[in-house]
């Protein structure tokens, strides 16, 4: 029992020792400063090297916030669609939540966008072009492709561009896609925002605006799609039924002028006739008109509306990126410094030691 407790007491560590571990370590860390130091300089020298050589240039951030309403598409063509047979069901909408967010990045979107011409201080140029010489790709994807570097699109169809263009295009969709974000504002609110990032301030917010209103145009066209077939189906119609009614309307005339030269009651049958089937073509006639115009209404009806909230502040707020890789540098240096100087005085304990065994006769 008294070998048990003697033993517990040797293996505390008392504050006498304590003391001597601190001054111990402290000696350690005054001899080695000079390592310390030089652990310190070389993670700040490869931190601000990585700044200088990594760190992004300065770019411009443009945000647009508005909010999209107006009917679901065909909300209104119930009582049209009998006219030709139609179902009154209408498709679900694919333009909601996150459906939306992937319409607005699509590529045909961008594309149509890039294709757009703009106005650049008074001077007409497509956006594609303007992108190329503002955007920074000519620095980074296309450092070593100095054929690039002078290329401009000439038309504004991309169907109809040529393989190197549409390489080009292709490659302009990834940039793009890269430098535009869009959500909602907040996790509650219906409102959306449309941010671009940008080296260039003007092409940042030429960029947020030629995407907002592209986005609209092709989503109208789409949402009324529908309706936009079923008011030239009415529209054809109309013009069908007017023709054969004018036709009608000339022979009927003909015959009134016969029948008065004639004394016989048989002669005015066919003029009866002519003029029942007149007033049948026009109240047809009319009908189609009536509906034509209704659709019309409904189109007005069924086309989103993009409310602006927020258009884009000037002057544009300046995102730069911190150089922070200098600072982390200094403190890994540092901790490779202490880490050196434990394992250091580690090994010259091990030395001590084995100096002092007694060496065999």
């Amino acid at each position: 029992m008294s070998n048990t407790t003697n033993q517990a007491a040797e293996e505390q560590i008392t504050p006498r020792e304590v003391i001597l571990k601190v001054i111990d370590a402290k000696n350690a860390l005054v001899k080695s400063w000079k390592v310390i130091v030089l652990f310190i300089v070389l993670g700040v020298g490869i931190g601000y090297a990585m700044d200088l050589y990594l760190i992004k240039p300065n770019s411009y951030e443009a945000t647009i916030v508005f909010n999209m309403g107006g009917s679901a598409p065909g909300s209104d063509m119930g009582n049209l669609a009998g006219l030709f047979g139609m179902s009154g069901a209408t498709d679900a909408n694919i333009f909601t939540g996150e459906n939306f967010f992937y319409f607005v990045k699509s590529r045909p979107v961008l594309e149509r966008a890039l294709m757009k011409e703009i106005d650049v201080r008074g001077k007409k140029i497509l956006m594609a072009n303007f992108f190329i010489d503002s955007c920074g790709i000519k620095e980074d994807e296309w450092k070593g492709r100095p054929e690039l570097h002078n290329f401009k699109f000439t038309e504004r169809d991309p169907d109809s561009l040529k393989s190197q263009s549409r390489v080009v295009l292709n490659e302009l969709v990834l940039k793009v896609k890269g430098v535009t974000e869009i959500g909602t504002l907040e996790r509650k609110s219906s409102f959306i925002s449309l941010t671009t990032t940008i080296q260039n301030e003007s092409l940042a917010a030429l960029w947020a605006k030629t995407l907002l209103k592209t986005v609209e145009e092709v989503y109208t066209e789409k949402q009324t799609r529908k309706s936009l077939t079923t008011l030239k189906l009415l529209e054809r119609r109309a013009d069908s039924l007017a023709f054969i009614l004018g036709k009608s309307e000339h022979r009927l005339a003909k015959e009134m002028d016969y029948s008065t030269q004639l004394i016989v009651p048989e002669a005015k049958i066919s003029v009866n006739k002519l003029e029942r089937n007149n007033t049948f073509l026009q109240q047809l006639y009319y009908e189609a008109i009536g509906n034509a115009e209704k659709m019309r209404v409904s189109l007005v009806r069924e086309a989103p509306l993009f409310t602006l909230i927020e258009d884009v502040k000037i002057p544009l707020d300046l995102k730069s990126e911190s150089k922070k890789r200098a600072k982390i540098g200094a403190l890994v240096g540092l901790m490779l410094a202490l880490i050196y100087v434990y394992v250091k005085s580690i090994y010259r304990a091990i030395l001590d030691d084995t100096k002092q065994l007694p060496t065999k006769a």
